[in-house]
């Protein structure tokens, strides 16, 4: 009688209250190497980018128009490669315990989520500059391009795309405010985007930039496979 007295009864889970670990938990790892594998796609994009001669209008059309393959090659390599890494950036968020840094990393996540995916379907619009350069006049297919650069919704939409730059640099500090990854991560980030900022575009050398800003982005995506392997082990 005594010891049944002083035996716990097993408690119970209330009726609708899941066990265990969320299904939405494996997205972790899964986000980790999207953010990875998308970095190194955009390496690649870059890379197979058609060269430009000049930074005139008339040039690029021209340079998008030259190699039908290597346009295509390259947009749908930026293409994935942003979007990849826009959808990755939104688990970041995962990776704070606490409130220091939390609001600031989903504010950059939010950023660089809008930013990437912005620029995975303006990539696109390679396609149709490619196509002006080869059906029509050098003369026409650039007063086209001006037109609709002046459209004040590509202008909106530009502006946006400057999220995918600035976001993840305020994502990485907000993770190193939280003890997540190092100060040191900031500087390869501001540091490629500084470069590609001031230096013409040249593919193999912006390529080498985005190689050096992938190293960032790398480590957060290893800092989510980690913690869902580390709480999977936990039973978390």
């Amino acid at each position: 009688m005594t010891s049944n007295l002083m035996t716990p009864a097993p408690t119970a889970h209330p009726a609708g209250v899941p066990t265990g670990r969320s299904a939405a938990s494996r997205l972790l790892p899964i986000a980790g190497g999207a953010l990875i594998a998308g970095s190194l796609l955009y390496v690649a994009g870059l890379a197979t980018s058609p060269p430009w001669d000049s930074p005139s209008d008339a040039d690029y059309i021209a340079s998008l128009a030259r190699d039908e393959g290597q346009t295509t090659l390259s947009a749908v390599l930026l293409h994935y490669g942003n979007l990849l890494m826009g959808l990755a950036w939104l688990a970041a968020p995962a990776l704070v315990r606490g409130r220091r840094g939390s609001t600031a990393t989903i504010v950059g996540a939010l950023m660089a989520a809008l930013g990437h995916v912005t620029v995975a379907g303006f990539v696109l619009y390679d396609y149709w500059t490619a196509a002006i350069g080869r059906e029509l006049p050098a003369g026409q297919a650039e007063d086209l391009f001006g037109v609709v650069q002046a459209n004040p919704g590509v202008g909106a939409v530009g502006f946006v795309t400057l999220f995918g730059l600035l976001g993840p640099i305020v994502a990485i500090a907000a993770l190193a405010r939280a003890g997540v990854v190092s100060w040191g991560l900031l500087a390869p980030a501001v540091g490629c985007l500084v470069a590609s900022a001031v230096l013409t575009f040249e593919p193999l050398t912006y390529a080498g930039f985005a190689v050096v800003g992938a190293v960032p982005l790398a480590v957060v995506g290893l800092r989510m496979v980690r913690r869902h392997r580390a709480e999977a082990a936990l039973g978390a």
